[in-house]
């Protein structure tokens, strides 16, 4: 009779619960169903968000793979780095874009034919390469290679002291420890050191020029020889010892 009794009074408070909630339904459904409808939109945008955040990545790294893998042509490569560089969904793409950019300038000067051209051409350069300094000072790479293309610049302007310092800055930071661009520039810098040691030169002549023969000439032979029955004159001997 207890455990009958234990069972009416669990289905008399499950009731009386179901009850409570059933009255709580009829009075906040219509706050519930507006709550769930935000949530259920939220989490669709959510969705939306992320799926347009994904594909915007995967085509700024295909636009990246189509300017650096050659297959660009040179007018479309600058427009793709051009649009890269100014994007900003991805900083570390746009940044080495802006380096891209300075080095295709940098190589266009090396076959410019005419001086006016080509310091146009480094002055484009610079600029694409402070930018990426100026404007993505976190992105270590880009800004590392960035520094090395001015360290070039420099270089190939004959300001080897401006030169020397970006090749340092370029393998300055810890991350970058075993990199291509830190290896350059250290190979860089040493070879300015090179250019930059004075030659040493011998300032003065020896003293004396070392014995290349006897310091004595040999004993002048005698000047006159017994008469012989001939007419050709007596030689004395140079080498030998004369034979009895």
């Amino acid at each position: 009779m207890k455990s009958k009794r234990r069972h009416e009074l669990h289905e008399n408070m499950l009731a009386g619960e179901l009850r409570k909630a059933w009255e709580f339904l009829k009075q906040r459904g219509g706050q519930l169903a507006t709550a769930a409808l935000i949530v259920a939109v939220l989490i669709f945008a959510y969705v939306l968000y992320s799926r347009h955040s994904e594909s915007n990545t995967l085509g700024v790294q295909g636009e990246w793979d189509r300017a650096v893998n050659g297959t660009a042509k040179p007018e479309e490569r600058a427009k793709l780095l051009e649009d890269l560089a100014a994007q900003t969904g991805d900083r570390r793409i746009a940044a080495l874009s802006c380096v891209e950019l300075g080095y295709d300038y940098a190589t266009k000067a090396l076959l410019a034919k005419t001086g006016y051209e080509r310091t146009a051409l480094e002055e484009s350069a610079g600029k694409w390469y402070q930018k990426t300094i100026a404007d993505f000072p976190t992105q270590n790479l880009a800004v590392a290679k960035a520094q090395f293309g001015l360290g070039k610049l420099y270089e190939s302007q004959r300001k080897l002291n401006e030169a020397a310092e970006q090749y340092r800055l370029a393998k300055s930071s810890p991350e970058l420890v075993g990199q291509p661009v830190a290896i350059l520039a250290e190979s860089s810098l040493q070879r300015l050191k090179m250019l930059e040691s004075p030659v040493v030169m011998a300032t003065t002549m020896p003293t004396s020029a070392p014995a290349t023969g006897p310091t004595s000439a040999p004993v002048a032979a005698p000047t006159s020889a017994p008469a012989s029955p001939t007419t050709v004159p007596a030689v004395a001997p140079t080498s030998e010892p004369a034979k009895a």
